[in-house]
């Protein structure tokens, strides 16, 4: 264990010198872990029996970048943010509102003429930053969401990430699974004791649903809670959990074709919900819902999906992606609202 200065003193010693690393915080802890290597050669991963740190895009089949575990720091912190609801936001362009107002009604269309249940559809939002600090940034991060995943990824040959994610997707020590259906979003206001709207209860009962469905066939003795609110910075989500034991030997790699991606990022049917999502968002996802952490360490695999989360483009301009889950009771303003509210996640750790 190192001071925390020093570790973020490599993470951006390493940004510097343009070679890849991570650095990342499990949530609910204030332990901090960092990869490095040590130079620039993308590392793929291919039936995740490899160790390190896997980041994953959205696409099925597209490769997942794998830094690998050997050259890793850890150290404690004590930051602590507060006021991180205070509302602090870059404009909204009011042509993207009513973009993604049409495109929500478009969405719902289709969810009629196809018998869809639900589409997760996203926005990307480009913001001019002249100011940023990457450090400065994670420190944030670290400080604002500490129920979170928070992770700041850099490859050359890939880009700059940074997010914090209150969805796991899959967690596995021997034969032993866990993973969640998350859905639902309204602002926190300072009560997690609130009530829900169907159209809520509906979107979470159906990822329940589906993700049991899934994992039955090749699992064994599996479980879940009730439906409970989470809070996740400014904001709360419906959230189920699910465990159980792997019955297949391919472990790792048999459950992840099971359950990415999920509902909660691409809706139900999900292929159907996925060509849609291809043939109509203006922009690739990328990383984003796709999904990211530690693999095989320590005999446990951690993964997170990636939400809440920002691009470097440029030397000064941040993407920030966010999405909302569609169903036929759902309203266009409200679901722009709801991005809105997003946002914020990440936007505030940027002022």
């Amino acid at each position: 264990m190192i001071p925390i200065s020093t570790l973020l003193d490599s993470i951006e010693e390493a940004y510097t010198n343009q070679l890849p690393f991570v650095a990342f915080q499990e949530p609910n802890t204030s332990l901090l872990t960092a990869y490095f290597q040590n130079n620039d050669q993308l590392h793929f991963v291919k039936d995740y029996s490899e160790q390190g740190f896997v980041f994953a895009p959205f696409e099925v089949g597209k490769p997942s970048v794998l830094i690998p575990l050997g050259n890793e720091l850890q150290a404690k912190h004590s930051f602590e943010i507060k006021n991180v609801s205070s509302g602090k936001a870059y404009q909204e362009d009011p042509k993207a509102k009513t973009n993604h107002v049409e495109f929500v009604e478009k969405a719902k269309s289709f969810l009629e003429k196809k018998s869809v249940s639900k589409v997760v559809i996203a926005r990307k939002k480009d913001i001019v930053c002249n100011s940023f600090d990457m450090r400065s940034a994670f420190e944030k991060l670290l400080g604002s969401y500490p129920s979170a995943t928070n992770y700041v990824w850099f490859h050359p040959k890939v880009g700059l990430w940074m997010g914090a994610t209150p969805e796991i997707l899959l967690k596995v020590e021997n034969q032993s699974f866990t993973t969640m259906a998350l859905a639902g979003t309204q602002v926190y206001e300072g009560v997690a004791d609130v009530k829900w709207k169907p159209k809520e209860l509906e979107e979470q009962q159906m990822v329940t649903d589906y993700v049991l469905d899934k994992l039955k066939k090749h699992t064994v003795s599996l479980q879940h809670s009730e439906v409970y609110t989470v809070k996740a910075g400014n904001l709360l989500h419906l959230r189920t959990d699910i465990q159980g034991e792997v019955s297949s030997k391919d472990g790792v790699m048999e459950l992840l074709n099971i359950v990415h991606p999920t509902p909660a990022v691409c809706g139900f049917p999900t292929e159907i919900a996925k060509e849609f999502i291809v043939e109509n968002e203006d922009f690739n996802r990328s990383y984003y819902t796709g999904f990211l952490g530690a693999l095989n360490v320590n005999s446990k695999t951690a993964l997170y999906v990636n939400l809440r989360c920002m691009e470097r483009l440029s030397s000064n301009i941040i993407r920030l992606y966010i999405g909302g889950g569609i169903t036929a009771k759902s309203v266009a303003l409200q679901e722009w609202e709801e991005t809105v509210s997003k946002c914020k996640t990440m936007e505030q750790v940027l002022f």
